[in-house]
C-alpha cells in the first residue's frame, strides 16, 4: 500500500496539512479498528482505540523517521492504544462471559461459535483473521501495515486458522476445514 502518491501524503501531513492527514486516517481507519478490535474483542471500544491512535498520531507526527513505514508505525500506536484500553478494561470487568453464546438453539450459533474460535486466538492471531477475513485486507496491504513479509503473513494466518479449527473441533464441530 506504500506508494509515491502514500508518502508525499505523509510529507505533507509532516509538514502541516490537515488535508493530507484526514486522507491517511481515511485510508487506514479500518484496519486500525481491525487491529484495536484484535485486543479489544468490542466494536466500539474499537473505534475509540482508532480515533485515539490518530490523536496520538498526529501529536507525534514529527517524530516519524521512515515516511514509507507510515501504516506499520501508525498499527504500532494502535496497539498500543489497545492495549492501555483493555488494562483500564479489566480492572473494571474481569471475566468476559460466553455463556450465552453456547445455547445450540440460536440460529446464529456458528457464526457465535466462530467468534468464540476468534477469541481463543493470540491478539496478533485475532489482528491477522479480523484484517483478512472482516476487513478484506489484501495480503500486500497487511504486509504494509503490519511490516510483515508476504510468506510470513501466510504462515500466521495458516496456523491461526489451524488452530480455529482445533477449538471447534474440541467443541463439538467434528472435522473442521478453516
Amino acid at each position: 500500500m506504500t506508494d509515491k502518491f502514500e508518502v508525499q501524503l505523509v510529507e505533507s501531513a509532516v509538514n502541516g496539512s490537515v488535508d493530507s492527514f484526514g486522507e491517511l486516517c481515511s485510508r487506514y481507519y479500518n484496519s486500525m479498528v481491525a487491529i484495536a478490535y484484535a485486543v479489544l474483542t468490542d466494536h466500539h471500544l474499537a473505534q475509540d482505540a482508532a480515533q485515539e491512535t490518530f490523536t496520538r498520531a498526529l501529536q507525534n507526527l514529527e517524530k516519524l523517521k521512515r515516511k514509507k513505514k507510515f501504516a506499520f508505525w501508525l498499527a504500532g500506536i494502535c496497539r498500543n492504544v489497545a492495549l492501555d484500553m483493555a488494562k483500564a478494561k479489566s480492572k473494571h470487568v474481569n471475566i468476559q462471559d460466553h455463556s450465552h453464546l453456547h445455547d445450540t438453539r440460536t440460529e446464529n450459533f456458528d457464526a457465535k461459535a466462530v467468534s468464540l474460535a476468534i477469541d481463543s486466538l493470540s491478539p496478533s492471531e485475532k489482528e491477522l483473521i479480523v484484517l483478512r477475513y472482516y476487513n478484506k485486507l489484501s495480503h500486500q496491504q497487511m504486509s504494509a501495515v503490519l511490516g510483515l513479509t508476504k510468506p510470513a503473513i501466510n504462515n500466521r494466518l495458516s496456523r491461526a486458522r489451524r488452530k480455529m479449527a482445533k477449538y471447534l473441533q474440541r467443541n463439538g464441530f467434528g472435522e473442521v476445514q478453516l
